[in-house]
Formats: C-alpha cells, structure tokens, sequence
C-alpha cells in the first residue's frame, strides 16, 4: 500500500491529537541494533507492541517505508533539515534494528531543492525487487552546465544488492525556474515498464511529468510533459492532463504503458481533479465541475476508463472528497479526506460503508489497511476497524500502523506522529 500527498511536515495538530516537536536524529543512532523481537504470525494483525518500537528515521513518515516480510525499505530525504544523513535508501532488519544495506544516488541532488525520493517494491520476472528513483544532477565541465536526470536503481530485497542502474534525462525540475519542492516516484509497473513520475507536490502548482522506462533495455520507452501518472493497471497508465492558464480544466487520461498511445480520454473536463488508485483494476476520481462547486467523486476502470461508481453532490448531502485512498492488498480500499472515511469493493468499485461527521461517531484519521483491517486513530487514541463492515474491531491496538504484514508494522516514531519506527505484531 502505498500513499502520494503533499509532504508537510507538521509540528502541531494531527488528526486532533497535540505532537510535539521532535528533535532530529543525532546521526549514529541508526546504526545502533538491538537483540533481535519474538516474533508472531496473524492475518490481519489487530494489536502491536508500542514497548517494542524499533526507530527507522525521524525525517521519513511511516507511509513512505515499504516492507518485505521483516526488511524495512526506508528512504532518507537528505535535502530535509531532520535527514539523519544524505540522500539514501536503507535496508533494515525489522527484528533487530541493524542496516543491512545503504544504497545511495551516483550524482549528488539538485542545489535548492527539496526532493522526496520514494522506492516502490514490485515483481520484475517473478522476482520481488524494489525501484528507487532519485532526482540527481551530473557535474557540468567548463562551459558545459551540469546535466539534470533521474536516476532509477533495481535492488534486490532479499540480499540489499542493486541489480543495475539507469539515467533518465529531464528538463524543467532543476536550475533557475525550478520548484522548491519535487517529488520522485513510480505510478506502478506494467508489461515490463516501469513508471516514473516527477510532479510538484505543493497543493496550488498541478505540475508533473511522465517517464516510461523499460525494465529490460533501461530504456525510456516514451515520456508525456504535463502528464501526470497516478495509477497503473492491464497495460493502462491513468492519470491527470492539465489545461493551461489561472484555473485550468483537468482532464483524466488512460496511456498505454509500452507504447505511451492514448486508450482512452474522460469525456468530463473538470477543475480541481485528483486521481487515486483504487486497487489492481480501479481508480477514484475527485473533481469540480465548476471552479468553486458542484463537486463529483467517480471510480473509474484503470483498462478502459469505464466509469463504474459516480456520487454527485444533493441537496441536502453534499459529496465528501477524499485526499487519500489505501488499499488492503486483499479486496477493500479506503478512502478518507476532512471529516469523512469510506471504503468501496475493490473488485466492483461499489461503496460499501462510510463514517461522517453527522453520523454519531468520531471519524477516525486512517493510517493504513491491510486484509480486511482499517488502522487510524481519533481523539482516543489507536483503533483498527473491519474494513468490510466499517465497525470498530479493535479499541487498543497500541498504535496506528501505515505499513503492515502479518508479522511487523511501520508507524510513527515512538511518542509522536511523524517519523517512523516498526512495531511487532502481538495479536
């Protein structure tokens, strides 16, 4: 499962819980192991030891980890001021806490840049691997000024060897005119190619690019400006065209992933448009049809751009629009945004339950999903509800994972909301 939003990093209110200021890293902390954790087995895991947190990185929320079996994947923004270290990605025995890998960039980042740089862990020829991407800058000589690219890295999550390198070149996202914030990442893997995104994650800018590499040449296959990829899915890359001036119109698009042709093109143009991937076939579409209402939320089929649920605003009931989606790897994904969760079939793309502020319950802020279990917290704290009925399954879980297995956990450093830590399974 994994989670694309705006990185900001908060000191204050999350989900009406008070964090307070976290300290950065002091640098070797990380190398420090510890006697490896009893270990359990339960699917889906409903309670976690928060006594037995092992801290990953203070400056890497819990949803940016990745997890392969009891390896934490994490990736370390150098360019952040909290960073324990430079631009990195660590391979991490859950059990213990020791590193077993550190795989860092060839070039070093852009100067003036903020680059969140995040791995995603796929099947390449049957083979678990991980696809980290980073924004890099080759060196210029004399005259000649330095090169911007994006450097995609295959790793091995088995043993913490990088499989091989590869360059792709970019224009637009370093240098004069360039914004402070970029973010760097795969849409997904389809047929063989890999799909990396490069987009501005400030809320007003709607910017980003579309780079398709094959994953056996280390070619790039085709490339889209100004398209955004969001999710992949039967060969099919959907995402978001934006138009151009103050207020641009949205289109949503499905690309093919080898050969970058259209398949298929919203007949709705709309404004404030965000896609979310919705599980192995589908996606959620949030959207105005105008600039300052009338708002829509569609679950689209990824292959063909079927839309397969729509919910309009009424009178009476307006529309709740999600900022986020997870799905549980298994058959639900949930989606939440301000004072509304809701889950649908991830196979139907029909809504099955949602909690609203109206409805006599406090709205949880989701965390993470997994086989049927919604993690989240409210004001009482940790809470894990089943993800096919939306009632409450566990009250004391011990803490709101974003990452789970059926064995380890990532969630929020140890007495706050940001960073990330693991946590063992206990029931």
């Amino acid at each position: 499962m994994r989670l694309i939003t705006g990185i900001v990093l908060l000191l204050a209110a999350v989900g009406g819980c008070t964090v307070a200021p976290i300290e950065p890293l002091d640098p070797g902390d990380y190398l420090t192991s510890r006697p490896p954790v009893d270990l359990r087995s339960v699917d889906p895991p409903t309670r976690f030891d928060d006594a037995a947190a092992g801290p990953l990185e203070v400056s890497t929320d819990a949803h940016e980890v990745l997890l392969h079996g009891t390896t934490a994947i994490v990736p370390i923004h150098g360019s952040k001021p909290t960073a324990s270290s430079g631009e990195e990605i660590r391979l991490v025995d859950t059990r213990t806490s020791k590193v077993r890998e550190v795989i860092k960039p060839t070039h070093p980042q852009p100067r003036s840049v903020t680059v969140i740089a995040l791995p995603t862990l796929t099947s390449v020829e049957g083979r678990p691997t991980v696809l980290a991407a980073f924004l890099g800058e080759a060196p210029g000589q004399g005259t000649t000024p330095g090169r911007p690219l994006v450097e995609v890295v295959s790793i091995d999550p088995e043993n913490g060897k990088t499989d091989w390198r590869a360059e792709i070149p970019v224009k637009g996202w370093t240098g004069t005119g360039s914004p402070s914030d970029v973010e760097v990442s795969f849409a997904g893997v389809a047929d063989g190619v890999g799909i990396v995104r490069i987009v501005d994650p400030s809320l007003s800018a709607g910017r980003g690019d579309t780079y398709a590499l094959d994953l056996g040449s280390r070619k790039v296959r085709w490339s889209r400006r100004g398209f955004e990829a969001r999710a992949v899915a039967a060969g099919v890359v959907t995402g978001r065209q934006p138009g151009t001036g103050r207020t641009p119109k949205i289109q949503v698009r499905g690309i093919d992933a080898r050969t970058g042709r259209p398949r298929w093109v919203s007949p709705r143009d709309a404004f404030s448009v965000e896609v979310f991937p919705a599980g192995p076939s589908k996606a959620v579409v949030r959207g105005r049809t105008d600039p300052d209402g009338k708002p829509y939320v569609d679950v689209v089929e990824i292959a063909t751009g079927r839309v397969v649920a729509v919910t309009k605003a009424r009178p009476g009931k307006p529309v709740s629009h999600p900022s986020s989606c997870r799905y549980d790897e298994q058959a639900i994904t949930v989606c939440s945004g301000g004072d509304w969760v809701g889950a649908l079939d991830a196979r139907t793309g029909s809504w099955l339950w949602s909690i609203t502020k109206s409805g006599g319950r406090l709205v949880p802020h989701v965390t993470g999903a997994w086989h049927g279990a919604v993690y989240g917290r409210t004001d009482n704290g940790p809470v894990v509800l089943d993800g096919r009925t939306g009632r409450d399954r566990e009250t004391r879980p011990g803490v709101a994972p974003s990452v789970v297995n059926s064995s380890m956990a990532i969630g929020p450093w140890p007495g706050g909301g940001l960073g990330s830590s693991s946590y063992p399974v206990i029931g």
